[in-house]
């Protein structure tokens, strides 16, 4: 196992498309605070605890995310590494967990970078407020993360499913973009808004512990389809 996390993490620091990524999660964060809400916006008042409030829950990257997640699992099937793998002996679920850290970590990284680089952005604009530092926003940023861990171990789930890069690629984003942001326009309940797929709305101490579960429960639930599958399964 550790020799399989020491060659995923090698992998994803050559990983070209991970690199566009995390630019593209940079930038994109710098120009939603530093210049639409920093200079658009400016005449409102905002300040750094309210631009936070903006972005930590928000899902409109989710689905760069999960593509990136994808191809950097289903690529593995297209050049055969996970069948070689198998053949050198390797435990399959060991396989399998080994990408879904790697992945689910990285998405976490991505995430991270955006919301740090529009709050970043925006201070550079109009001033940092150190009320955004408080227990209560680590704690909702902690289980945002959570469940973007969540959907991507739906990712990780369908990669293997689909047991090649364009089947990984194409269900992912799909099952992303659907599930995280055209979903959550249409509907309402409390059971959508509080699962993995609708980040968790506001720091609520009982609403952080009603989302944390849920999204380990469908991480669970995904974990253990694409375990079970991926054991039954004939890769070549």
């Amino acid at each position: 196992m550790f020799n399989l996390l020491k060659v995923e993490l090698y992998k994803l620091k050559k990983f070209k498309f991970g690199h566009i990524a995390v630019l593209f999660m940079l930038v994109m964060g710098l120009l939603y605070g530093g210049y639409h809400i920093g200079y658009q916006l400016s005449y409102l008042e905002e300040n750094t605890a309210t631009i936070f409030f903006d972005v930590v829950s928000d899902t409109s990257f989710v689905f760069v995310i999960s593509l990136v997640a994808a191809l950097f699992i289903g690529k593995d099937f297209s050049n055969h590494t996970i069948c070689n793998e198998i053949k050198l002996g390797y435990n399959r679920f060991h396989i399998l967990l080994s990408r879904m850290i790697v992945a689910c970590a990285f998405a976490v990284l991505l995430h991270t970078i955006y919301v740090i680089s529009t709050v970043l952005g925006f201070s550079v604009v109009r001033g940092f407020d150190t009320r955004v530092l408080c227990v209560e926003n680590a704690l909702w940023l902690f289980t945002v993360l959570i469940q973007l861990v969540a959907v991507i171990s739906g990712v990780v789930m369908i990669s293997f499913l689909a047991k090649k890069v364009s089947g990984a690629i194409s269900v992912s984003v799909m099952y992303a973009f659907i599930c995280c942001n055209i979903l959550r326009n249409f509907i309402s309940s409390k059971i959508f808004t509080m699962s993995c797929f609708c980040f968790v709305q506001d720091n609520d101490i009982e609403n952080l512990l009603f989302a944390a579960i849920s999204a380990f429960v469908t991480m669970i639930i995904f974990s253990v389809i694409a375990t079970f599958t991926f054991n039954k399964a004939d890769v070549k």
